[in-house]
């Protein structure tokens, strides 16, 4: 299934009375935050910024220390006191989405099996009911993972070419003058055809090539390509995390009934060149979270927040290691499972029957993101 079909089974999900409630929160909340934010002094928002990266470094320290080391089960705080991650000694054949989906839901049981009555032992209270949703609230996946679900590739002399008198490389785009820039994408609009049938923004084309790999897995089909990096992926996470809870309900036959899911899409690149692209450097309204560039994620802003899906993607990428990594050590991990330990977490930290809804249209935002933090920062101080 090509990238572009995929993205019209949103629909299914998108016109739920539960979602356009969300869009319309979603709206509010983000136009109360910039007039906040936008009408502070100075000082007001030094204040602010600085509320929000001690949140940023708080989850950062949570990451540290929540990655799971030897034997040990339970390691880390609240959302990710429990980090479970998918270990294979070969890589997994990804031809098509529909595998990756099936591969989620398979591993998502298989784990869940192994652990729930170590986790059920851990607690005083009866959780049999709660064990019954599932043991993991939420999947981290590579961005790459899902670029070779959907052969997101393009040989490499399509992307690098000359425009003018200047051989473009798409990893340094932005330091291209700007004519060149238009000239190049309408060229490489064309080379790019697995995002055919899709109305592509420059910025998409841009940011797709920006974050694309030359380093990748020893697989003979990627020979002579670069992976692209995918994009729409809050759309993508949302299609994904709904089709998987159907998948895990079904194979199951209910047995283990998830209420959602969240899939959290992050890429190991730092995200400065990718922000600049996208016009966020200097902009206070777009603070970028270091370590890696996070893509895209399924569930409402409130029901799993934007800090969340930092830390569970720091802690998933530091699992991972790298394509190369895993080659050389035959020890593969596509992606990570995260649940709690104590339910109580969940209620008061998650809202666990919105996991699945999709966020809004494109990838992550980081000025939407912020924007919809800034009331509650702004309450706290």
């Amino acid at each position: 299934m090509i990238l572009s079909d995929y993205l019209k089974l949103l629909d299914r999900y998108s016109n739920n009375p539960q979602q356009v409630s969300w869009n319309k929160k979603l709206a509010e909340r983000v136009k109360n935050g910039f007039s906040l934010f936008g009408g502070s002094n100075d000082e007001e928002r030094s204040r602010l910024l600085r509320e929000f990266s001690n949140r940023v470094r708080t989850e950062e320290l949570k990451a540290w220390y929540s990655c799971p080391e030897g034997k040990v089960l339970f390691q880390g705080t609240s959302i990710s006191s429990l980090t479970i991650p998918c270990e294979l000694s070969t890589p997994l054949s990804l031809t098509d989405i529909n595998k990756l989906e099936d591969a989620v839901a398979e591993y998502y049981i298989k784990l869940h099996d192994r652990y729930a009555d170590k986790v059920s032992d851990a607690i005083i209270e009866n959780i049999d009911a709660w064990i019954k949703t599932g043991l993991y609230y939420g999947i981290v996946i590579s961005s790459k993972l899902i670029s070779q679900a959907f052969q997101l590739k393009v040989p490499y002399k399509d992307v690098v070419f000359k425009v003018k008198n200047s051989l473009v490389d798409p990893h340094e785009i932005t330091s291209y003058p700007n004519k060149i820039r238009i000239e190049y994408f309408k060229k490489a609009k064309e080379g790019v055809k697995c995002f055919r049938n899709m109305d592509l923004t420059r910025e998409e084309v841009e940011s797709s090539l920006i974050l694309a790999d030359i380093s990748k897995p020893k697989l003979k089909h990627l020979k002579d390509n670069i992976i692209l990096a995918p994009i729409r992926c809050n759309e993508i996470a949302a299609i994904f995390a709904n089709r998987v809870k159907e998948l895990i309900i079904t194979k199951t036959r209910g047995r283990i009934k998830p209420s959602s899911l969240t899939v959290v899409i992050s890429d190991t690149d730092t995200p400065y060149t990718y922000h600049h692209l996208l016009g966020y450097n200097g902009n206070d309204f777009s603070p970028a979270l270091p370590g890696l560039t996070l893509m895209g994620a399924s569930g409402s802003m409130d029901a799993f927040r934007w800090l969340y899906a930092y830390r569970i993607s720091l802690i998933a990428q530091k699992i991972m290691k790298s394509s190369l990594y895993s080659q050389v050590h035959q020890r593969f991990i596509p992606f990570v499972y995260f649940g709690v330990l104590v339910p109580r977490d969940a209620e008061i930290l998650l809202d666990l029957n919105a996991l699945d809804t999709l966020r809004y249209r494109g990838n992550i935002d980081s000025a939407l993101e912020f924007c919809f933090l800034v009331p509650a920062i702004k309450e706290y101080l």
